[in-house]
């Protein structure tokens, strides 16, 4: 067990069926912690068998659900010690005027209004020194056009975890917030239009997988070793956040003598 070990730690991780929530529960696992996964998926029972964790169904988009869910998951652990706000989905790309109040109102009732009844609810079911750690994304602080709503509701998922960080803090209980760039995953599949775009964009040069470049930063963060940090939004983005990359640059035109790295040193490539 590693110096960031989660031996004996109880962790809910909301959306944990898929992508990045399955890797950091898998993850957690690993490391010694007591995983309650949460999701809608049918074979939820079975994925959650399958990484060693304990699943319930719950539908976030519902105030009474996210409570009982809360309850539920104290009644089997024993308490919380790590919250991971984590369920999310892909609201599709159309300029505002294009966009539809339906597919708005979606958009705020998983991805946002799902962390504000865990956070206003869960507190009571923490212990004190607990992680609540939530998943935002880098469009939180890098805008892109025709993804307004999701930026805007991302951005207000950080604001919520500061303003947990801030109440809770007199506990001990800290709150995170971590910004993934490009993740291959359910939601951006290796077709995705995105991943070359933004392998061209981003300075490292490639898309990230949760299980390799993600998972540790979740770990960290809901660790011991973590302790003294809250009220962060911390990117794990390849860079993307930093301006523009040599590939950028290279792709509107600039010289290749002089938008060229210095080092021949290759980025690390993926085993997977």
């Amino acid at each position: 067990m590693s110096r960031f070990g989660l031996e004996g730690k109880r962790a809910l991780i909301t959306g944990g069926t898929a992508g990045i929530g399955r890797a950091v529960a898998q993850r957690f696992v690993d490391e010694g912690a007591d995983v309650i996964i949460v999701g809608r998926r049918a074979d939820g029972t079975a994925i959650a068998d399958e990484i060693g964790a304990l699943f319930i169904e719950c539908d976030v988009t519902s105030e009474a659900a996210v409570t009982d869910l809360l309850r539920a998951a104290v009644e089997v652990l024993g308490g919380l010690d790590a919250l991971v706000l984590n369920a999310g989905i892909d609201p599709g790309m159309a300029p505002m005027a294009d966009y539809g109040t339906s597919a708005f109102e979606q958009n705020l009732d998983v991805n946002l209004r799902h962390v504000w009844w865990c956070l206003a609810h869960g507190a009571a079911h923490l212990t004190d020194g607990a992680s609540i750690i939530t998943t935002s994304s880098t469009v939180a602080a890098y805008k892109v056009p025709n993804v307004s709503a999701y930026a805007a509701i991302k951005e207000a998922v950080v604001s919520l975890t500061k303003s947990a960080a801030l109440e809770l803090a007199h506990r001990g209980i800290r709150a995170n917030a971590v910004l993934p760039g490009t993740t291959l995953s359910e939601m951006t599949p290796a077709d995705h239009w995105e991943i070359p775009v933004m392998e061209t964009m981003l300075p490292m040069g490639r898309h990230a997988t949760a299980s390799e470049d993600l998972v540790g930063l979740y770990q960290f963060l809901a660790s011991d070793e973590s302790g003294y940090i809250t009220g962060q939004a911390i990117a794990a983005d390849g860079g993307m956040t930093l301006g523009m990359s040599y590939g950028t640059l290279r792709a509107l035109g600039a010289p290749a003598d002089v938008m060229s790295p210095s080092t021949t040193t290759q980025h690390r490539p993926h085993s997977k």
